[in-house]
């Protein structure tokens, strides 16, 4: 346990510190806000201001930083489950957006920051029109009117600290979990859902679009998380068949097959009152069934084939 002393000047001066806004606190918008959210925007506000001085920035100028999920844990003390909650707060509070680059690489989070006139942010009580028309969504927009680069003692961010080696694949996933709870506060909900709609929309299409079309319609009616699991079902299950197998079977070949499967599976779910995650073990054994059946019939008829007499 570290030794606790009185502070005097020069301890002051160079002590480390993170930033919090005051606009956090003092406006009526962020009233509702969890303390736990501020505080991670506050270490979010410390990464971002790296970025500041090593010029990160995207095609369009916005700067934006990496911060994984485990890094976040290990900060705040919380569970993954926690981490993508706050992070979503944030979201819900135009506070944050993220960005996918691809797979397997680290998400890209932008900042956001309210915009309003520096002179009335002097004043105890923010009106709340100054922030309830800033509508960022996910465009990735950051607007650095007003801001100030850090002075270098209160940034304790190291530079070959930024989580681009060590992000989780899974730090891709929460981007994905915006809530559908509307926020208690002068925000349209219609106008909120209809973004988190686009957005659910948007991303099953980018996760669905290399797979055939009957499989990509039914499931389509899944959330994006029982999606993402599917699907990694789906492409593990066929893979290790025609590895044992020594065969080829692409999804198209058997997607009729497998969309019956998957309505198997859905019906199951509801006599079981299950999840897609618990029941993914079921999942897999289906599925490797219906190969196993599909690859038999298959063979039969290649042997009918070789051994019809009016074949000779």
């Amino acid at each position: 346990m570290p030794n606790f002393e009185k502070y005097n000047l020069s301890q002051v001066k160079t002590e480390r510190f993170y930033q919090l806004p005051k606009y956090l606190f003092e406006d009526t918008y962020f009233k509702k806000m969890s303390a736990e959210a501020k505080i991670m925007y506050a270490l979010l506000k410390d990464r971002f201001e790296l970025s500041i001085q090593n010029e990160w920035v995207d095609k369009n100028n916005n700067i934006y930083f990496i911060f994984s999920n485990k890094h976040l844990c290990e900060y705040l003390g919380y569970a993954e489950q926690k981490i993508i909650k706050l992070k979503k707060e944030l979201v819900n509070f135009n506070l944050l957006t993220q960005e996918r680059v691809g797979l397997n690489k680290p998400n890209r989070l932008y900042l956001l920051k309210p915009n309003y006139d520096v002179e009335a942010s002097r004043t105890k009580e923010l009106p709340n029109s100054q922030f309830q028309n800033n509508e960022f969504g996910s465009s990735g927009t950051v607007n650095l009117s007003g801001q100030e680069l850090p002075n270098s003692q209160s940034n304790d961010t190291e530079l070959n600290n930024t989580d681009y080696i060590e992000t989780e694949n899974n730090d891709t996933h929460d981007m994905n979990d915006i809530s559908n709870t509307p926020i208690n506060n002068n925000h349209s909900y219609h106008t909120n859902h209809q973004q988190t709609e686009f957005n659910n929309d948007a991303l099953k299409f980018q996760v669905l679009e290399e797979l055939p079309q009957q499989l990509q319609n039914y499931l389509s009616k899944f959330e994006i998380r029982e999606i993402r699991i599917i699907k990694s079902v789906l492409l593990k299950g066929k893979k290790s068949f025609n590895n044992a197998h020594d065969t080829y079977y692409r999804l198209e070949d058997v997607e009729f097959e497998i969309v019956s499967v998957l309505k198997r599976f859905k019906a199951m779910l509801l006599q079981k009152n299950e999840t897609v995650e618990a029941m993914q073990g079921y999942l897999m054994q289906s599925i490797k069934a219906e190969l196993e059946e599909t690859h038999a019939l298959y063979m039969r008829r290649q042997n009918m084939k070789q051994h019809n007499i009016f074949n000779q």
